[in-house]
């Protein structure tokens, strides 16, 4: 009937939908199983990179400084995360973040950054094959960009703040603090270009004086895109923008005679300059010159032309302080103006000049100024000069040569001042006569960075024994050479009979380097005395000194020139065993007179006896290397000719 054929309908229905449980049941068993074995598979398969960190997925935190990232932190690029892993061995995945100080041109990884470990799980970096495959793919890409960047890139960067300490020391002559805060100080005169970099400007223009190459090899050196004559314009362009920013910025502020008050002058008198010459402002004028090549022009020719060194320059007149610090440097005059005439002429158009200085104040001067000294007087200073030995005189008296040596002892930081600044190799070679008018301001901005970076030469202060020194020297200016009486009357006179002797042979009192520096008032004699001591010693290693029979603390030694061949001095020297160990001496050189302090030639027979022998002194191997290759040299010519002769015979 209709009843049973549904209850048989419905039977069949529900042993279908059992079965189909069934079924469904076991093959979601089959596949949760198929899946747990997978993802143990997927688990085996991870690669662990051993000495690697892992940095962790987090997005709240800084994935270097670990602080809290806030408004203005970034994703961090892909090249900086490899750069994190190459230069810290730590894995960083994608989607990390980190604040933007930490990164180096928007891409990457700023060098000197510190990568914070405190609060960190230094877990070992897991990561799949295919994110493995990923870093390594990254990491050829990156190595390809770095290949093909010195294609692009300066050659040398000083933008790159991995740039070496040295490389600016030896290629702008300054430190990288000082050339950081020279940069500083012109940034907003400076814009960067597609041809260079404004920090790279200020570079090209000290490598330009420093190194004295030409603009087109400062373009290349710099990767300056174009033909050479590009290179060229672009790095002369460069060096005027520096040069123009620099002069604004940097001189007007460190040189020139209003940049410092009267009183701040007198506080760069040193202890020599207040005892010998007083506490008022004193300024030391020196000449200097600068080489420039020929011109078209017959008057330049003319008019730049020295006598003196047989070249074409030009002069500058630098206002130096007691201690080195650079008043002004002023320029450029024609060859033909001796020092007098640039002096009078400065004092009598330089308005700011005279306004500035008052009556009293002390003018130290060389000799080369001699006929300005009245017009130096006449306008209320007190010129200082050491004495011009008249003509016919040989030598200065005792008293002439003592005041000498006082303004020698105060003069020479001009002279070091003109040293370090023609350390810039621009200045102690030929000049281009088109660089003439941009002269002026690379002379001063060199001052003026030497004022700023470098300040004063001599750094005296009353704890150094300078004061004591001084005042020793004072206290001998007016005293004779005794010594100088006995050798001109007595029986000590070149004319006496002397006996040669070796001087290991002979007995003279030991001193130290202290003890000569005390006795000579300075180690500029001394540095001399290893030269003069090198010519004069014999073929078996002694310097040979003479004695007399009239008395057995005197020696004497025979001295030659420095500058002629045919000159030669006698030297003779009094010493004693007992409280000072040299009591007096006396040479024949033009200053060998003086007892405050003593001529070179002295100090070399001192210096000898009393320290090197003692020392171990030995021949300088370089000075002997040129020595001996020119004698070679000459004997291959010579030979090679006699061969020549010989053929032709």
């Amino acid at each position: 009937c209709a009843a049973c054929w549904l209850t048989l309908y419905n039977v069949k229905n529900l042993d279908e939908d059992i079965a189909g449980f069934q079924n469904s049941t076991a093959a979601n068993a089959f596949a949760d199983e198929m899946q747990i074995d997978e993802n143990e598979d997927e688990d085996d398969e991870l690669l662990t990179m051993d000495n690697v960190i892992y940095a962790g997925s987090g997005h709240k935190c800084c994935v270097i400084c670990r602080k809290e990232a806030v408004r203005g932190s970034i994703m961090m690029p892909k090249p900086a995360r490899l750069d994190l892993l190459i230069m810290h061995r730590m894995y960083a995945p994608y989607g990390v973040r980190c604040c933007c100080n930490h990164i180096l041109n928007e891409s990457r990884l700023h060098p000197f950054c510190e990568v914070n470990m405190e609060n960190r799980q230094k877990l070992k970096a897991a990561i799949t094959p295919n994110e493995m495959a990923n870093l390594v793919s990254d990491l050829l890409i990156l190595l390809q960009e770095v290949k093909n960047v010195p294609a692009q890139a300066p050659r040398l960067d000083f933008s790159d703040p991995t740039t070496l300490y040295e490389d600016y020391q030896a290629w702008t002559g300054w430190t990288k603090p000082q050339f950081d805060d020279m940069y500083n100080l012109i940034s907003h005169r400076l814009r960067s270009s597609c041809n260079r970099d404004s920090k790279n400007a200020l570079a090209m223009f000290w490598i330009k004086l420093k190194t004295n190459l030409s603009f087109r090899q400062v373009g290349s050196l710099f990767n300056i895109p174009g033909t050479g004559e590009d290179r060229r314009k672009r790095a002369a362009d460069s060096f005027d923008s520096v040069r123009t920013a620099l002069y604004k910025e940097l001189v007007f502020k460190h040189l020139g005679i209003a940049h410092l008050t009267r009183e701040q002058a007198r506080s760069h008198n040193t202890s020599f300059s207040k005892i010998f010459f007083g506490d008022n402002v004193s300024i030391i004028w020196d000449g200097t010159y600068i080489y420039t090549g020929k011109s078209s022009s017959h008057f330049m020719n003319r008019k730049m032309y020295s006598g003196q060194k047989k070249r074409h320059l030009v002069k500058f007149m630098s206002l130096v302080f007691p201690d080195g610090y650079v008043l002004d440097s002023i320029g450029p005059f024609f060859a033909t103006d001796n020092d007098a005439k640039i002096a009078q002429h400065l004092i009598e158009t330089m308005k700011e000049l005279t306004d500035w200085c008052e009556d009293g104040d002390n003018m130290i001067i060389d000799r080369g100024f001699r006929d300005v000294v009245e017009f130096l007087s006449s306008q209320g200073y007190e010129p200082t000069m050491p004495v011009y030995l008249p003509k016919g005189q040989k030598q200065h008296p005792a008293q002439e040569a003592n005041n000498s040596r006082l303004i020698t002892k105060v003069r020479w930081p001009v002279e070091s001042y003109h040293g370090r600044f023609k350390k810039w190799t621009f200045f102690s070679q030929t000049v281009p006569n088109q660089m003439i008018p941009k002269l002026k301001e690379c002379v001063r901005i060199v001052s003026a960075a030497l004022n700023r970076y470098r300040g004063p030469i001599v750094r005296s202060s009353d704890d150094d024994g300078s004061e004591e020194v001084a005042k020793l020297m004072m206290n001998k200016v007016s005293l004779d050479n005794a010594l100088e009486d006995r050798v001109k009357k007595g029986r000590l006179s070149a004319r006496s009979k002397w006996q040669n002797i070796c001087a290991e042979d002979i007995d003279f009192p030991e001193m130290d380097l202290q003890e000569l520096r005390d006795l000579l008032f300075g180690v500029y004699q001394i540095k001399q005395s290893q030269t003069y001591a090198e010519e004069h010693l014999e073929t078996h290693g002694d310097n040979c000194i003479q004695v007399t029979a009239e008395t057995n603390n005197i020696l004497r030694c025979v001295i030659k020139s420095r500058h002629m061949n045919s000159v030669k001095y006698y030297s003779w020297i009094q010493f004693s065993f007992t409280g000072d160990p040299v009591t007096a001496w006396y040479c024949q050189c033009r200053s060998g007179a003086r007892v405050v302090g003593c001529c070179a030639h002295i100090a070399t027979i001192i210096w000898f006896l009393g320290y090197a022998r003692h020392h171990d002194f030995k021949l300088s191997q370089g000075r002997q290397r040129i020595i001996d290759s020119i004698e070679q040299i000459s004997l291959g010519y010579n030979s090679s000719e006699s061969n020549n002769d010989e053929d032709s015979s």
